[in-house]
């Protein structure tokens, strides 16, 4: 995983690239816990180039949305890959987070609800 931050003003972006799992989520709830110090109106997370997103990272965000909560900020997603959609919506925190889409960017398929499909054994 690869993590940047940038700031416009009191606004701050933080990018993220990669993978986030069970070894580097933590990384990403440290980050938001150090730039969550006022006056800090809004976080955006961009993970539009995320390849992998576990349940780890559900939890690094709900973390960071704490954070953020506390220190007055909101905590937004930009442009989150599909896997990460994905991921979120399974888990129910998809509607957690507001979502935005970053300047000049397209948008690409977003599903907002996830059917759960139960495996069909056949016997032979």
């Amino acid at each position: 995983m690869s993590l940047a931050l940038t700031g416009e003003g009191s606004a701050k972006l933080v990018t993220v690239s990669g993978e986030i799992d069970m070894s580097n989520a933590h990384l990403l709830t440290e980050l938001v816990e150090c730039v969550c110090r006022p006056p800090v109106p809004t976080i955006a997370v961009d993970l539009s180039a995320v390849r992998f997103f576990s349940a780890h990272g559900v939890s690094a965000l709900l973390q960071a949305q704490h954070f953020a909560a506390t220190a007055g900020a909101t905590l937004l997603l930009r442009d989150p890959a599909p896997c990460v959609i994905y991921i979120l919506a399974t888990a129910g925190a998809l509607a957690k987070f507001p979502l935005s889409r970053g300047v000049d960017r397209p948008p690409h398929p977003r599903a907002t609800t996830v059917d759960l499909v139960t495996p069909v054994r056949r016997h032979p």
